[in-house]
């Protein structure tokens, strides 16, 4: 079993637990209130400006240069693709992507300050390692919640259902956990602090549903 397969079964209780939050259950049903669906758009809007300065640092400091550039892919492309997924969702509200007035959330800052620091010192696989969640739950999440557009050509969330349940969003995450399985040590340190990277990211990724499922702020004096 390489890294990612062995990483993901070890993060399965995180991925279950995503799907039975209100959150997501909602999200698959169409009952989700479309405020909280706007409120979680905005801070994933902030997380992936950062997500993708993390996979940029990444590429940069990867050993090998053909899955350097795959990185670097990710952040200008895979990651463009989103924000203009979210940029769309967002104008229908008549907000601008370019122009959020409001503040990350203390979860999405916690998640993506940890990325970022990973990323700038910590070895490359490591730094990998902690990004992958993000593009395996997304992925199984879109995948396990693909059969609702077929049944329900109207769902009120389908264009983030679809962007998700794309294969090319599929073959993205697939390619990721490639480059990390082909750099990842049989054993030693550097093996636990993927893992640890991996878990950390895992659990991250259901606190940030649940932040914007509560309306999570911050405190005021």
């Amino acid at each position: 079993m390489g890294f990612s397969a062995d990483a993901w079964e070890r993060a399965k209780p995180w991925y279950d637990a995503i799907l039975e939050h209100p959150f997501v259950r909602g999200l698959g049903d169409g009952t989700l209130d479309r405020e909280v669906f706007l409120r979680y758009i905005v801070d994933d809007a902030h997380y992936l400006a950062r997500y993708s300065r993390a996979l940029a640092t990444t590429a940069a400091r990867w050993p090998e240069p053909e899955g350097a550039a795959s990185i670097a892919r990710f952040a200008a492309g895979a990651v463009d693709a989103e924000r203009m997924l979210h940029a769309s969702l967002l104008s229908e509200a008549g907000v601008d992507v370019d122009k959020l007035k409001s503040e990350p959330t203390p979860t999405c800052l916690a998640y993506v300050h940890t990325l970022l620091a990973d990323a700038s010192v910590k070895p490359a696989p490591v730094a990998l390692a902690g990004l992958l969640p993000c593009f395996r739950i997304y992925a199984e999440v879109g995948r396990h919640l693909a059969d609702v557009l077929v049944e329900n050509p109207g769902h009120p969330y389908a264009a983030w259902l679809s962007a998700y349940g794309d294969p090319a969003f599929a073959e993205d995450t697939r390619r990721a956990e490639e480059l990390v399985d082909q750099q990842a040590p049989d054993d030693g340190p550097e093996l636990d602090q993927m893992h640890e990277a991996y878990a950390q990211a895992s659990r991250f990724e259901w606190m940030f549903w649940d932040a914007s499922y509560r309306g999570e702020s911050w405190p005021t004096p």
